[in-house]
């Protein structure tokens, strides 16, 4: 049985009516809001007015950068803009060139290899820069763990500005300034900008204005790093995405066409196209591609270079999936034996893509997981690592500090190196670490914001849901429950049948992505729960609700109808692990198989394959399942039920016609007994043997002969009428009673 937790939030407050109507909220978001605890004037306000960006001289240090920038641009000095290979890094790049560009600079910039030259600062690359002659280096989306490579600059007569916004160590680097929203001596009123954002706030400071044609590009890190969607960042995203909206850079807009993408841009587009393409690169090769793409004003250019992305983007799912193919394997193992804190590890594994994988694994299965690329050359092991809420990531390698060469991260994710010689040991003690902290089974919790019913979702509340955008982290989508669903219709879509579209109701379609082999677990004609968000599908000029499911839970026990279908159309059960119940003539095949009467338990899947004999056997096996599932195919050799029971009267015919031949040959006179009496062979046997039973007749062979009896006799007393007449009804209340009858006579039996 499912046991995720599912918790419907439970408003603190309400949202006065002033409010209401001040911000004209409807029905829906005010539920949706009140459920966030956002009801007062300032916090919603924040949600529908908020415009206002942050004056970038109110951030720690900026007066002491802006000076020293503007005196090298003074002095003609070579500045060298240092970023980072990911969305937030080459954006945060695009955003400052730009800016430095406009006011004279000369200047320059350099992403890092992933793969040679590792996150951050690089001592080589600054030695480098200093032999071509820069005497200023700006730091982007990093450097505040840069210790060691800004002391050696320092020493080379070079000047480091960083601007970052990831986590503070416990101490700061030599630099000439640090820009960074929560500095411990600053007082920036707001702390979880991107590392685009701290860029953007430097660029707006040299320029003295707001760059408004840069927004988008602060939009695109801002969403891509994950960082909370609330507050300035909030603020910059809206108007960001305005203006990619109002005009696309041509880099952006031949990436959009290179993924057949055509509408409004917003905070889904660059989630799920525009970022994941960008971050593609820097996983897989040189960042340096993806820069250059935002940067590019030639539209020819732009478009090649965004065939160049879209290929990388194609080949990181590719590589994702096939790694994910062979960590699930090792996965299963680990589990089986009692793991809960999953570390696998293989060599050849491309360590740009081993963080999309741990999300995979952490999704799929609830547990921490840490995925490592294994480098015998080097004598290292390297990867990264996703948690659960319930675990904190960096306090568990923490604990683990003395097997790990270098870590980095926070309580949801991590990165890091090791010996290779230390997995082993450091997969036990964080399993140890785990069953210290976290007793008993990890079970999943769900949030949800609000319980729909179907009449709620149209496309008016769907646009006044839009009304609540953009969505993210810290203000997430609303996750909508659409409780106790019927499945309609049914099927797999998408390349490799990957994702799942189901018809709930009839109506309303409702999309699963990567979960298209559940699709036999979830039958049309099964009720569930459905968690997910809503959007308008337009197709044709028809524009209609559909559902976005991120979770779903069968709460009790789900009755499958597969009577008198196809064998075909249930093929797939052999291949599941499920019992199957069966007829007690029949062999069993394996330690899955039962006979009526037996008690079936610890299966999700139970399977009534052959007709019962006696209906208190089927009630009895059917009143001990704890299954979440239950098929019905109650397939029988013969089917009597057309045929029906023969008549008194028929009996009584067929007795006169062995008064007047005793000795019946059935190959000779079959067919006009047949003829005479009006029933099927079968029938006719069957007649034959409640005779026998009776005594009133002998059967050899095909031959019947007469039999003199004294007595009176009864049909109702033979054993073989008894059990046809048993199938018959079995046959009535089981597989030919509509789905309704069969479900209320097993609901009215069941203990």
């Amino acid at each position: 049985m499912d046991k995720t937790v599912w918790t419907v939030k439970q408003p603190v407050d309400t949202i006065p009516a002033a409010l209401v109507k001040k911000y004209n909220i409807t029905d829906i978001n005010k539920k949706i809001l009140e459920s966030r605890n956002i009801v007062s004037d300032e916090a919603l306000h924040d949600i529908f007015i908020a415009d206002d960006i942050h004056n970038p001289f109110l951030m720690f240090q900026m007066d002491k950068a802006v000076e020293r920038i503007k005196s090298a641009i003074n002095n003609n000095e070579m500045i060298l803009v240092y970023g980072d290979y990911d969305a937030d890094g080459v954006t945060s790049v695009t955003v400052l060139i730009d800016c430095l560009k406009s006011i004279g600079a000369n200047v320059g910039w350099y992403i890092p290899n992933r793969f040679t030259e590792g996150y951050g600062p690089n001592e080589a690359a600054f030695r480098e820069a200093h032999e071509t002659g820069v005497s200023l280096i700006i730091t982007v989306d990093n450097g505040i763990q840069g210790h060691h490579e800004i002391n050696i600059a320092n020493e080379l007569g070079m000047d480091v500005i960083i601007t970052d916004h990831h986590e503070i160590g416990h101490t700061l680097p030599e630099a000439y300034a640090i820009l960074h929203p929560m500095h411990p001596e600053g007082n920036y009123p707001f702390h979880h900008l991107a590392g685009v954002g701290v860029s953007y706030k430097l660029g707006c400071a040299l320029t003295g204005t707001l760059n408004e044609h840069l927004l988008g590009f602060v939009a695109i890190g801002t969403i891509s790093d994950l960082v909370s969607l609330t507050g300035e960042n909030r603020v910059l995203v809206k108007r960001g995405l305005k203006s990619l909206n109002a005009l696309t850079p041509p880099g952006l807009k031949a990436l959009l066409d290179q993924a057949s993408f055509k509408g409004e841009i917003n905070e889904e587009t660059v989630g799920f196209i525009i970022g994941p393409r960008l971050n593609a690169v820097g996983r897989l090769d040189d960042a340096r591609l993806a820069c250059e793409l935002l940067q590019i004003d030639n539209e020819d250019e732009a478009i090649w270079m965004s065939e160049q992305v879209n290929q990388f983007n194609t080949e990181r799912k590719e590589i994702v999936s096939a790694i994910t193919e062979q960590a699930i394997i090792d996965v299963e193992e680990k589990i089986a034996n009692g793991n809960r804190f999953i570390v696998v590890a293989k060599e050849g594994w491309n360590e740009g893509v081993l963080g999309i994988v741990a999300s995979r694994i952490t999704e799929q299965y609830h547990l921490p997981a840490i995925v490592l690329n294994i480098d015998y050359d080097n004598d290292y092991a390297k990867g990264s690592a996703r948690s659960i809420p319930q675990v904190s990531m960096y306090d568990s390698l923490d604990h683990s500090r003395n097997l790990i060469s270098k870590f980095g991260g926070h309580h949801m994710a991590a990165g890091m190196t090791l010996p290779i010689e230390n997995i082993e040991q450091l997969e036990k003690e964080l399993n140890d670490y785990l069953d210290t902290h976290v007793e008993g089974e990890i079970i999943q919790e769900i949030d949800i914001d609000a319980e729909i019913e179907m009449a709620d979702i149209s496309v008016k509340n769907i646009n006044d849901l839009d009304k609540l955008r953009p969505f993210g982290t810290d203000f997430s989508a609303p996750l909508l429950s659409l409780m106790n669903a019927e499945i309609t219709d049914i099927k797999q879509i998408g390349q490799s049948r990957a994702h799942l579209k189901m018809t709930v109701h009839h109506t309303l379609n409702a999309l699963m992505w990567n979960e298209g082999s559940r699709m036999n677990a979830l039958p049309a004609g099964s009720y569930v729960n459905l968690a997910g968000t809503l959007q308008l599908n337009e197709w044709n000029g028809n524009v209609q609700p559909q559902m976005i499911v991120q979770h779903i839970k069968v709460e009790d026990m789900q009755m499958i109808d597969f009577r008198n279908v196809h064998p075909n159309t249930y093929k797939f059960l052999k291949d599941e692990h499920a019992a199957f119940i069966i007829h007690p003539g029949k062999s069993k095949l394996n330690e899955h198989y039962y006979y009526y009467g037996e008690s079936v338990t610890g299966y999700d899947k139970v399977i009534f394959r052959d007709l019962p004999q006696d209906e208190s056997e089927f009630l009895t096996t059917y009143n001990s399942l704890d299954a979440t599932f239950i098929y019905f195919i109650f397939h029988t050799q013969k089917q009597l039920y057309f045929e029906g029971m023969p008549t008194s009267e028929k009996f009584k015919q067929l007795y006169k016609c062995i008064m007047i031949k005793p000795h019946i040959d059935l190959q000779k006179d079959g067919g006009y007994l047949l003829q005479a009496i009006k029933v099927s062979p079968d029938t006719l046997l069957f007649m034959f043997d409640v005779y026998a039973e009776l005594e009133l007749v002998v059967k050899e062979g095909h031959h019947i002969k007469k039999q003199e009896v004294n007595k009176k006799v009864d049909l109702l007393s033979a054993s073989t009428y008894q059990s046809r007449l048993n199938q018959l009804k079995l046959e009535s209340k089981l597989l030919f009673s509509s789905f309704d009858e069969l479900k209320q006579f097993i609901l009215a039996n069941n203990e």
